[in-house]
């Protein structure tokens, strides 16, 4: 049975929340950031293990862990590229520093349910997604479409009467698939295609691999791209975090 990691990746910048401070640093809600939350949730679901993709002010990011008041083992490693190339490339630089382990993929910028993070766990598959089941999307939102619980597209573009859900920011990549999206990623190297979406590697993987989902809740969810999405973000954490998470120390 492979070892579990989780991979936050909190290598950019967040120009639409201001673009002076990392976004994960952000403060949400009793003066306790992001990324206070993400990794509370991910102890409580058993996580300890983890991984920081770092880029812009690396430092920060450093402290706030250093400071962190709770039992995870933090790692780092430093995308050079965060600044020049998509995300895809955070993901790669996490695999690559994670040989045999099942990999959690966690976008810094989204805050869950605890409980999402089991579920993703639990589910079988070389490739894990969890995804928002609706129907109301909009062209921005990183749609899937499903057929039951397989994966069959996910991206941006797909469209709109094709899509079932929204992708959550939270996966998990298997030993079998992690090799894949290796491959891929250099073949999108050679290509000089660097400015695309981890998710965009993902939708290649689908159909040579086993792809599936894990089921996000009406309200488990919420991603902080704008000022103005912080009040959902604050909800999901006063709804199932309760007692406000640690800052730093």
């Amino acid at each position: 049975m492979a070892k579990l990691r989780a991979a936050v990746l909190a290598a950019g910048r967040g120009v639409r929340m201001g673009g002076a401070e990392v976004k994960t640093l952000l403060p949400l809600d009793s003066d306790a950031p992001l990324l206070a939350h993400i990794l509370s949730g991910l102890e409580r679901s058993g996580v300890t293990d983890v991984l920081m993709v770092t880029g812009f002010r690396p430092d920060t990011i450093q402290q706030f862990c250093d400071g962190y008041d709770g039992k995870i083992s933090f790692s780092f490693v430093f995308n050079a590229r965060y600044a020049s190339w998509g995300n895809f490339h955070s993901v790669r630089v996490a695999l690559d520093q994670s040989p045999g382990y099942d990999v959690l993929v966690v976008n810094s910028d989204v805050v869950v349910n605890p409980e999402v993070y089991g579920r993703v766990v639990r589910s079988g598959g070389d490739l894990v997604l969890a995804v928002q089941r609706r129907h109301r999307l909009d062209e921005e939102d990183m749609k899937v479409q499903l057929e039951r619980r397989k994966v069959l597209a996910v991206g941006k573009g797909l469209k709109l009467r094709h899509s079932h859900g929204e992708f959550a920011g939270i996966s998990l990549i298997r030993p079998t698939a992690v090799r894949l999206y290796q491959d891929l990623c250099n073949e999108l190297q050679w290509r000089g295609h660097t400015q695309g979406y981890y998710e965009d590697v993902y939708a290649e993987m689908i159909g040579r691999i086993s792809t599936r989902m894990a089921d996000v809740g009406a309200g488990e969810y919420a991603e902080v791209d704008k000022p103005e999405d912080v009040r959902a973000a604050v909800e999901v954490v006063r709804r199932f975090y309760g007692e406000p998470a640690a800052a730093n120390a």
